[in-house]
């Protein structure tokens, strides 16, 4: 059986050495290693996301995205302050009261609807409607009546001569929406996908975040170049400079504390390249953040002058700005005393508590209400609550003025004026609208001359704004919105 088997082997190995030699298997092919997706471009800030309803956007973020996601017939330039016709091709008075807009034929909205002085109508006359308190449309106040006379012509009938109307037209608040898809009489709720006919088009959006892409048939002066760019929204500053730190963003607006930013400006300061680490610049915006204090005219104590009084001079001594107009704003006249240690009056009466509102999202507030309220309270009998939400007697904000004007910068003083001063208020007002030269200087001085003797609003400081900007992304050409806001337009990258 052995002799069998070996015999067969042989056989076998006999006829091996007669065949070709076998072709060695083919080498593995390798695995290709996971791609990595490239992160879209993401511009970081704590500021909540509350609406895109342009015609209820008062707070920081919202005021973003609804400067890039419509237009409106003006804009501002950031550089020169200068009326420039944005969705118009032209504005101009026709006649001493009748200030008429020519728009552009084929103009469209994200979702292809034509635009027409329709919309442009229902736009103003919507805002007006919803009339919501802290925007713009109190700039609006000379404004009549609106006619359509063609698609492309809109006409808008003034009460007076209002020189400064085309600046309204500028705001925010006068955004033209798509009257088909916008309701007339209800703001447009956060998980509907709003419709402007601006440089960029959002497509998506909830409380964390909003995706805009670039809108390719956008028609005026401000094209965007980056195709995708996310608007993340942060917890704190702590998160902010972390991102900043591992390079997971690539602009942070507003958001830092100024302890982050003295850290990040060392940072830079120490490196040859002039840069953090990950290659993060800081972007000039010298005198842009205006810090003020308002009375809320909802406060039980708003009316009591000795309270009034009591308080600007007890935040005298750390006051740095002296007007409600910006240092550097055509017609700023310096009208509050700063500096110095005023004798304190007494605050008559019961012990006065009042209510300090502050955002926890603007930078370095919360240890300025800290100091305010330690100010304040050197009053006798007047206590001070900090609050971050709900019905305050005193709210502090940076926000900026929806135009950069003299104007603009007073309205959140003349919006709610004393019932003692309200008419004066509105004929200066009035005057200042309707001059030019040295009679509307003197008209907007005397304005600031009643804003210090009313104290209704109390302007606190002036410093920089902060932006900060990632390795190879840098802003060009006009890259702010009217009211100050980041227009994603200017960002480039490379």
């Amino acid at each position: 059986m052995r002799a069998r088997s070996l015999a067969a082997l042989g056989a076998l190995l006999a006829l091996a050495s007669c065949t070709s030699p076998v072709e060695p298997p083919p080498p593995p092919v390798p695995t290709p290693s996971p791609t990595t997706t490239a992160r879209e471009f993401t511009v970081s800030t704590s500021g909540p996301i509350g609406t895109a309803d342009p015609a209820l956007a008062r707070a920081d973020t919202d005021a973003l995205i609804g400067t890039n996601v419509y237009q409106r017939l003006m804009y501002v330039q950031s550089d020169t302050g200068e009326l420039k016709p944005d969705a118009a091709t032209d504005c101009y008075f026709s006649s001493e009261t009748v200030y008429e807009c020519l728009l552009p034929a084929g103009l469209l909205f994200h979702n292809g609807d034509e635009l027409t002085s329709s919309d442009v109508r229902f736009s103003i006359q919507r805002a007006l409607r919803l009339d919501t308190a802290g925007t713009a449309v109190k700039l609006l106040d000379a404004l009549i009546r609106i006619s359509t006379p063609d698609e492309l012509t809109i006409r808008f009938y003034l009460s007076y001569a209002d020189n400064r109307f085309g600046y309204a037209l500028a705001s925010l608040a006068t955004s033209i929406v798509d009257e088909e898809t916008f309701d007339p009489d209800s703001g447009l709720p956060l998980e509907e996908m709003p419709v402007g006919s601006g440089p960029y088009q959002v497509t998506a959006i909830d409380a964390d975040q909003v995706v805009f892409a670039r809108y390719l048939e956008y028609v005026g002066p401000l094209a965007g170049v980056l195709d995708r760019i996310r608007l993340e929204r942060l917890a704190d500053s702590v998160a902010a400079e972390t991102a900043i730190a591992d390079g997971t963003t690539d602009v942070v607006w507003r958001t830092l504390e100024p302890a982050a930013v003295d850290r990040l400006e060392a940072e830079i300061a120490a490196n040859p390249d002039g840069t953090t680490a990950q290659g993060f610049v800081r972007w000039p915006m010298d005198g842009s953040r205006v810090t003020r204090l308002a009375w809320s005219p909802d406060s039980r104590y708003r009316p009591n002058a000795a309270l009034r009084a009591g308080i600007a001079q007890a935040l005298q001594p750390d006051r740095t700005l002296a007007s409600l107009v910006p240092v550097g704003v055509e017609g700023h006249l310096a009208s509050f005393p700063v500096g110095g240690k005023p004798e304190l009056p007494e605050i008559e009466g019961k012990r006065v508590t009042l209510k300090l509102a502050y955002s926890p999202s603007a930078p370095g507030h919360a240890d300025l209400a800290s100091l305010l309220r330690s100010r304040i309270e050197e009053l006798d009998r007047v206590s001070v609550r900090l609050v971050t939400s709900g019905d305050a007697d005193l709210v502090l904000t940076d926000f900026p003025a929806w135009v950069p004007t003299t104007n603009g910068w007073l309205q959140l003083y003349l919006d709610d004026p004393l019932p003692g001063s309200a008419d004066k208020l509105a004929e200066l007002n009035q005057r200042a609208r309707t001059t030019t030269g040295d009679a509307r200087v003197v008209a907007l001085g005397e304005l600031q001359k009643q804003a210090a003797a009313d104290l209704t609003v109390l302007p606190v400081s002036q410093g920089d704004g902060i932006v900060m900007l990632g390795r190879g992304v840098t802003l060009a050409g006009l890259p702010f919105g009217s009211s100050g806001q980041l227009g994603l337009w200017g960002l480039r990258r490379g």
